[in-house]
């Protein structure tokens, strides 16, 4: 069986294409170039972008699932133009390419944040409204809304998965949380902000993914999530594993907020990523306590690993490919 995979130099796509090959399948990936996350794996390259529709004919020719993972993610410092090209238009060429190739089921990697945050003391699962407050979440709720309909038109199955905020190894580029580690460990993050988030392995989101391949029902999303930390305690766990001091003072949101707009007009100016965006903030302090995935456990079995395994794993990779 022939799998498609868009995105597979990322956190996600890397860990979903060692995951596939693993399991014994022949897995097609669209990469604009060649890539270094990608050395030693026995998949076939085909070189191209989602703007580009021929490349896009050539991955899903005889493949008989594609995996849709590539996009952009933004905190804020991304034209919504950039955003909604890549995210939205990019999505629409895949689901062409996948119905004109007859794929069978098309699986797509979208986000928590396409959901519109509730309040802490709600459930929060699939039921939440399409999220409309910042660009990225739009970007994202209006491309799960273009791939759900699409759902039994030309043959396609589609699916989509809603993974929270993603940590993990093979973090090749690296993600905006694998360069958050790092700059843990360098002392680049000087203070703490209030809030947290919920924290998932990208080999949950794989495993995940492999299993909606065959037992996700059609026309459905899936939440997927691991576990609920504040910063402070993902600074601590960052901090035990490595064995290395860890920022301890925590500022409030409403100082916070109050310099924000000073640090993202510097980061215009100097090209740079800001300590802190509007939107970064406005996440952290929606971060939901508990992120539901009853729905992907009682559909396809989805089990999420302690997030201190994954702090381990994640540093321990780390440690070999950027810290030596």
């Amino acid at each position: 069986m022939i799998i498609a995979v868009t995105g597979a130099t990322g956190l996600l796509g890397a860990a979903l294409c060692r995951h596939l090959v693993r399991d014994g399948y022949q897995v097609r990936c669209l990469v604009r170039q060649n890539d270094r996350s990608l050395l030693g794996l026995p998949l076939e390259c085909i070189q191209g972008n989602l703007q580009d529709p021929a490349s896009l004919d050539r991955l899903c020719s005889g493949a008989e699932v594609v995996f849709h993972v590539a996009g952009l993610i933004s905190i804020g410092q991304m034209p919504e133009s950039d955003l909604w090209q890549t995210n939205v238009v990019g999505t629409e060429h895949v689901v062409a390419a996948s119905q004109k190739a007859s794929v069978r089921r098309m699986v797509f990697f979208s986000s928590v944040h396409a959901f519109e945050a509730v309040p802490p003391d709600r459930v929060f699962d699939e039921t939440a409204s399409p999220a409309t407050r910042f660009p990225y979440e739009r970007s994202k709720a209006a491309a799960q809304a273009l791939v759900l309909k699409a759902n039994g038109i030309g043959g396609l199955e589609t699916i989509s998965l809603n993974p929270t905020s993603v940590l993990g190894p093979w973090d090749f580029k690296p993600s905006l949380q694998g360069q958050m580690l790092l700059d843990f460990l360098a002392g680049r993050i000087p203070v703490l902000t209030p809030g947290g988030f919920d924290w998932v392995d990208s080999r949950d989101v794989a495993a995940a993914a492999v299993a909606a391949m065959t037992h996700g029902h059609p026309g459905e999303a899936y939440l997927i999530s691991g576990r609920f930390a504040t910063l402070r305690e993902l600074a601590q766990l960052i901090g035990k594993v490595s064995q290395r001091p860890m920022p301890s003072r925590t500022l409030p949101f409403w100082f916070l907020k109050t310099i924000t707009p000073a640090l993202e007009g510097w980061s215009r100016l100097s090209g740079r990523q800001a300590l802190f965006t509007r939107e970064a903030l406005s996440h952290v302090e929606s971060g939901h306590p508990a992120v539901s995935h009853a729905k992907a456990s009682r559909d396809f079995g989805y089990k999420p690993r302690p997030l201190e395994e994954t702090v381990q794993d994640m540093y321990s990779w780390f440690l070999d490919h950027y810290l030596k």
